[in-house]
């Protein structure tokens, strides 16, 4: 199994490398790339996921991040001992799909209502994966998961982005709606500037109401 899938690991590589060279860009339709860091871990091989990730990190800064690949993402930065890094690459990967962490996690998943704007974020994108991507994760690391995504910061940053795509689906293009899709956008980001003041949080969801 491990030499199979290092020889997928080196195809996929080789494939990504001759777009590059030929085009000077990679598009990549296939989504391949999402696959290569998930498949390092499944070998127990953090070194060549880290440096899977590093390079993706270059290439497709702008990404906006398929969960698996963003899930495996903080799972390798955590393996390799950088848990402000993994911590950071959690709450980005949580908004991906609300319903990664709490079915990886073994819950109920969530009831999510609100606005979508891809299959990524759709529950059957997480239930219909392979389930080897939901296995690469130890029950110590699991619990590490679970402390992190349970925290305060991570609560308020889903609650205002649950209630952000929430009004989305209900406001007519405009202002208002720009001006939420523009936090929404920066929350995907890993920019949680309008949450630094809680108390104004609440009174800024009432305004925009």
């Amino acid at each position: 199994m491990t030499k199979k899938i290092k020889a997928t690991i080196t195809r996929y590589r080789r494939i990504l490398n001759i777009e590059w060279k030929e085009h000077h860009f990679i598009s990549d339709g296939s989504g391949i790339r999402y696959l290569i860091g998930p498949l390092y871990l499944r070998i127990d091989d953090t070194k060549g996921a880290m440096a899977h990730y590093q390079w993706f990190e270059k290439m497709f800064d702008d990404d906006s991040g398929e969960p698996f690949h963003r899930m495996g993402w903080t799972l390798t930065l955590h393996r390799h001992g950088d848990d402000p890094g993994a911590e950071r690459m959690l709450l980005i990967t949580m908004l991906t799909n609300l319903y990664l962490f709490p079915i990886l996690f073994g819950e109920d998943p969530p009831v999510v209502d609100g606005w979508q704007g891809s299959n990524w974020e759709e529950l059957e994108y997480i239930t219909g994966a392979p389930e080897w991507m939901l296995k690469l994760w130890s029950s110590e690391e699991i619990e590490w998961a679970k402390g992190m995504y349970y925290s305060d910061q991570a609560v308020k940053i889903r609650d205002r982005y649950i209630t952000i795509n929430q009004f989305l689906e209900l406001e007519r293009p405009g202002d208002k709606r720009s001006a939420l899709v523009m936090e929404s956008s920066k929350l995907e980001r890993g920019d949680y500037s309008s949450l630094e003041n809680y108390r104004s949080f609440n009174r800024d969801t009432n305004r925009i109401s």
